[in-house]
């Protein structure tokens, strides 16, 4: 365990044995929070974890990597009935949000009349409901109070998070590059902010005793802090909230099984711990690859749906139950073997590219390593002529350096699995795009490095991940007068892909068959 994992997850520890006695309904308030969201954001902060002296500050010091996942086993198994992975009738609740990214035709895929779609989309203040009304009224298709953003394809300016999620590619409604699946009309979808109750009194009951502890522990570095008291005083009414209307969905729904995009949003902690109280199994899917840890602990739900043997062993080995993690890959990743109807000729003739020239992908984080990465191209069109194009997250405006080169290209509103087909080779951070190229047959190349709970993700691939970007460069060279090491880098990419993504034959029709398994 690295040094800033160690200060962080003792202060983590800290924070939930100190805050112990906020509790609402039973529920540990710390335990739902999202600790790490506060923590982020304070500079000082984090420069002071990346230091060894600062376990002198903590009390709780997390020595073991799977000490701290087991804190949350505990917590979890306190809410857990017995009978939580029996069949349990009722409908599969799919909560939509924008990490969930299920496409249009997955979502079309479930059964419409066994299917929930859960949306959390605040409620004008004029839709205000009663505690007496709170059970009835809130399935969009009978309540024409409740907008219907998911059954409505033509209303795409709405700024709906489900539409977000469900988007196959981020191209305008102009562009055709892909066509769009349709969306299915008939669908039950819920919001959870229909079944609002006023929790003022509850809310105010905890936060003073928030204000106590603040008193108590005055001195403490980190809870004197005014914005970290303003960021837990707030939290408490959240999760109260969240608490409130989820118990009230799950009375009204009573479903079968709960799939959530991640445990680390606080909407989906209370959803999984709650639905784990009241016997309902969840699912959380994973939404991009373990590349830090601090987004993937602790893992709370039932089964964690993942994409390979990197993961299973990876959540194991840091104390997750070994029953409780899945490998089923993820149904977006089915699209990238769907061809793409684009020739590389109209590709290449609206991105402005030479068509005697190999053409790679950088993908680029806004304006993360420019200088790097500036570096790398510089150091590659010395020996080859390229077409460049840089695909700039989460930024859709081309990026600075296609401003800087002739030769290098921002790939515009192409979606990423159209852009596959039409480049020979990917080089990218250490991000979820790496491994989509690897899937959809691309040698990709990774400028790796150091960051905080950083899980060395890539490290499988060798020598085709490098800090130094000149280095990297000579490797992107070497690919392309190399035959021998083409032959190679193709190798390491199977073998990469054996361990962190196997041969799934459809992970959408795993995913059915692990619910099926749930709920019978």
């Amino acid at each position: 365990m690295d040094t800033f994992l160690k200060n962080f997850r003792s202060l983590q520890l800290d924070f939930i044995r100190d805050f112990k006695e906020l509790k609402y309904k039973g529920f540990s308030l710390p335990h739902l929070s999202n600790f790490r969201s506060i923590i982020l954001r304070n500079e000082p902060l984090m420069n002071e974890l990346n230091h060894p002296n600062f376990i002198r500050k903590v009390k709780n010091q997390v020595n073991d990597e799977t000490e701290f996942q087991k804190e949350f086993n505990t917590f979890v198994n306190a809410h857990e009935k017995r009978q939580l992975v029996k069949k349990k009738p009722g409908k599969v609740v799919v909560h939509l949000d924008k990490l969930l990214r299920l496409s249009p035709k997955t979502i079309n895929s479930f059964d419409g009349s066994q299917t929930i779609f859960l949306e959390t989309r605040k409620q004008p203040k004029r839709l205000k409901q009663s505690n007496s009304k709170i059970n009835k009224g809130n399935q969009t298709k009978s309540n024409k109070k409740v907008k219907r953003p998911l059954a409505n394809k033509n209303k795409t300016k709405k700024k709906a998070v489900s539409l977000d999620t469900m988007k196959v590619s981020a191209v305008k409604k102009k562009d055709v590059h892909r066509k769009r699946p349709v969306l299915k009309k008939k669908r039950t979808s819920y919001n959870l902010n229909n079944y609002v109750v006023d929790t003022r009194v509850a809310v105010t009951k905890v936060q003073n005793q928030a204000r106590l502890i603040f008193k108590r522990l005055k001195k403490h570095h980190l809870y004197k802090d005014k914005e970290f008291q303003n960021w837990l005083l707030n939290t408490i009414k959240t999760v109260i909230n969240y608490i409130e209307m989820t118990i009230n969905f799950l009375n009204d729904v009573s479903p079968s099984c709960i799939i959530v995009s991640t445990t680390h949003s606080i909407v989906n902690r209370v959803l999984t711990v709650v639905a784990s109280e009241k016997g309902i199994p969840t699912i959380c899917m994973q939404h991009g690859i373990i590349s830090s840890e601090i987004g993937y602990i602790p893992k709370i739900a039932t089964i964690d749906a993942v994409y390979g043997h990197f993961e299973r062993n990876w959540y194991i080995k840091r104390g997750a139950p070994i029953h409780s993690v899945e490998i089923i890959g993820h149904p977006r990743f089915d699209q990238i073997s769907t061809r793409s109807k684009i020739t590389r000729k109209t590709f290449e003739k609206k991105l402005g590219l030479s068509s005697n020239r190999k053409t790679i992908m950088i993908a680029v984080r806004n304006n993360d390593d420019i200088d790097k990465w500036q570096t790398f191209i510089q150091r590659v069109s010395r020996k080859i002529n390229l077409n460049i194009l840089i695909k700039n997250y989460p930024s859709k405006t081309p990026h600075v350096l296609t401003k800087k080169f002739p030769f290098v290209h921002s790939t515009q509103d192409y979606h990423i699995y159209d852009i596959f087909p039409n480049v020979d080779a990917v080089i990218a951070y250490s991000s979820t795009v790496g491994l989509e190229a690897m899937i959809a047959g691309k040698p990709v190349f990774i400028l790796n490095k150091s960051f905080p709970g950083h899980t060395g993700y890539y490290n499988r691939l060798g020598d085709l991940v490098q800090t130094d970007p000149r280095v990297l460069a000579t490797q992107m060279i070497k690919y392309f007068k190399n035959r021998q090491f083409r032959v190679y880098t193709e190798n390491k990419r199977k073998k990469f892909l054996n361990y962190a993504y196997p041969g799934l034959s459809n992970s959408e029709k795993r995913l059915k068959n692990l619910i099926n398994r749930l709920t019978g």
